[in-house]
């Protein structure tokens, strides 16, 4: 795939710079960088059910210990009306 992008003027100077000072070229600079970032997103959404399941009880746990903060008989109010209320 051929993309082509424009960059500002200090972009495009600091790529140079990147590029000359590890002695790669321009597009090699730059496909390993767009392959980093696309490492890291994905990393961050991979979980095993395991962990999600650790991660909701965890959260589950810090919401139960908030229940006694509320004063009795308290409701919150999550309805579509008040959500989009003024919009």
């Amino acid at each position: 795939m051929t993309v082509t992008i424009s960059l500002p003027p200090n972009t495009e100077a600091k790529l140079l710079s990147q590029a000359a000072a590890t002695g790669n070229d321009v597009p090699t600079l730059v496909r390993e960088a767009i392959e980093e970032k696309l490492a890291v997103s994905v990393e961050g959404l991979e979980r095993s059910d395991q962990q999600w399941s650790a991660e909701f009880n965890a959260w589950m746990h810090e919401v139960e210990g908030r229940a006694g903060l509320y004063p009795p008989g308290y409701v919150a109010d999550d309805s579509r009306e008040k959500l989009y209320d003024g919009f």
